[in-house]
C-alpha cells in the first residue's frame, strides 16, 4: 500500500516515523510491519534510520520477545503521533482549500462526565463539522492523564485530579462535593449534612485513581476516618447502593433526574463543611502544540458545556450556615431541621 505521507520534514523521514509509531504500539517488528502493511526490514531499517540520525537508542531488543521502548523512545513516541496526526491534517487542508474544515481529533474523557456531556457535544460538533471526525476515548483520571502523555488523545474533558505542571488546564466548571442517600434516609430531608454526622456510618466509595484520594481526603479534612462498607468503579453503583440504602455515597457531579437504573429515588444534600470543590477541565499537554482541528473542538467543548451542562445536572443548592449547636446537640439541630 502506498504511503500517503510526504516523504520528510526536515531531517527525518515521515514515513520512518510511521514505521516507528507501529512497532511501538504492536512492539514488535513483525506487529508492527503488519500494521502499516510493509515489509519487516522496511520497519527494521527504518528505526535504524532515526537512531541514527538521532543518535540514540530508541528500542531495546528482545531475543523471540518484540521490542520494549527506552526513555528516549517513549518520548519520541509521543512527538511523533502528534507530528504524523498533524502532517495529515495539513496534506487534508492541502487538498480541500477553500472546502469545509476537515480532519480528526483524538480526545479523552473522564468515564463519569461522559454521559453527561459526550451525546449531546458530539452530535452538536458533528452537525456544525462534518468534515471533522472525532474519536473519544474514556477513561477513570489515571487512564486519561496516560492518554494525553502518549499522545493517544490530544485533549481530554475530566477532572482537576492529580495534574502535574506538564499540563495546561482550561476550568469550564466547578462541582461541590455532595452527600447520596436512598430518599426515605433519616438525613434526606436535611438541608446539609455534617461529615462528622457519617463518622461511623457505612460508605460507598466511588474507588477509581484519585477519585478515591479526593473523596477520602474530604473526610481526613475534618479528622475522621470513614467507615468504608463498598467499593465500586461505578458511578451508577454509588447511586443504586445508597438508594437500597447500603450506606450514602459522595459526588459531585449529580443527574437531574433522582432515579437510579432499578427505579430507585436517591437525593443529593450539601455538605455543611467548606470542603473543597473538584474543577472541571479541557487539559491538554503543554510541548504538544494544539492542531487547528483540536483547538476547534475544545473551543466549540467550552461552548457548549457553559449552555448544557446546567440543562443535565442538578444545581447546587446555595450554602447556609451550619445550625448553632446548644447543649442539646444533635436534638437542637434536628429540631431546627422539623422547623425549616
Amino acid at each position: 500500500m502506498q504511503d500517503p505521507l510526504p516523504r520528510s520534514i526536515g531531517r527525518l523521514s515521515l514515513r520512518a516515523l510511521r514505521y516507528f509509531v507501529a512497532a511501538a504500539e504492536t512492539g514488535s517488528v513483525t506487529g508492527g510491519a503488519h500494521q502499516v502493511r510493509v515489509s519487516q526490514p522496511s520497519i527494521s531499517a527504518a528505526i535504524a534510520r532515526l537512531e541514527a540520525d538521532l543518535k540514540v537508542q530508541l528500542f531495546v531488543r528482545h531475543h523471540a520477545k518484540g521490542l520494549s521502548l527506552t526513555l528516549s523512545g517513549d518520548r519520541l513516541l509521543v512527538q511523533a503521533r502528534s507530528l504524523l496526526a498533524h502532517a495529515r491534517e495539513v496534506e487534508q487542508f492541502a487538498d480541500t482549500m477553500g472546502d469545509a474544515q476537515r480532519g480528526e481529533v483524538n480526545a479523552g474523557c473522564f468515564i463519569t462526565l461522559a454521559p453527561f456531556l459526550l451525546p449531546g457535544l458530539l452530535s452538536d460538533f458533528a452537525e456544525r463539522y462534518p468534515e471533522i471526525s472525532v474519536n473519544v476515548d474514556e477513561g477513570n483520571q489515571a487512564e486519561v492523564l496516560e492518554q494525553l502523555r502518549s499522545g493517544r488523545c490530544e485533549m481530554a474533558l475530566t477532572y482537576a485530579y492529580g495534574l502535574s505542571d506538564e499540563f495546561e488546564a482550561e476550568v469550564l466548571a466547578e462541582l461541590p462535593p455532595r452527600i447520596i442517600l436512598a430518599h426515605d434516609h433519616p438525613l434526606a430531608r436535611r438541608r446539609q449534612i455534617s461529615l462528622k454526622e457519617l463518622a461511623g456510618a457505612p460508605m460507598i466509595l466511588l474507588d477509581l485513581p484519585h477519585t478515591r484520594d479526593y473523596f477520602l481526603s474530604l473526610f481526613r479534612s475534618v479528622k475522621i476516618e470513614p467507615r468504608v462498607a463498598h467499593r465500586t468503579r461505578s458511578y451508577e453503583m454509588v447511586r443504586g447502593l445508597a438508594a437500597r440504602g447500603l450506606g450514602f455515597g459522595i459526588l459531585n457531579a449529580i443527574p437531574r433526574l433522582p432515579w437510579t437504573y432499578d427505579g430507585r429515588k436517591i437525593v443529593a444534600v450539601p455538605i455543611a463543611e467548606d470542603l473543597p470543590n473538584i474543577l472541571v477541565v479541557s487539559l491538554r499537554l503543554k510541548r504538544v502544540a494544539a492542531r487547528p482541528a483540536v483547538s476547534l473542538f475544545a473551543q466549540h467543548a467550552r461552548q457548549h458545556f457553559a449552555e448544557f451542562w446546567p440543562k443535565v445536572t442538578q444545581a447546587a443548592p446555595k450554602r447556609r450556615a451550619p445550625a448553632k449547636r446548644t447543649a442539646g446537640g444533635a436534638a437542637s439541630t434536628r429540631a431546627a431541621d422539623r422547623r425549616r
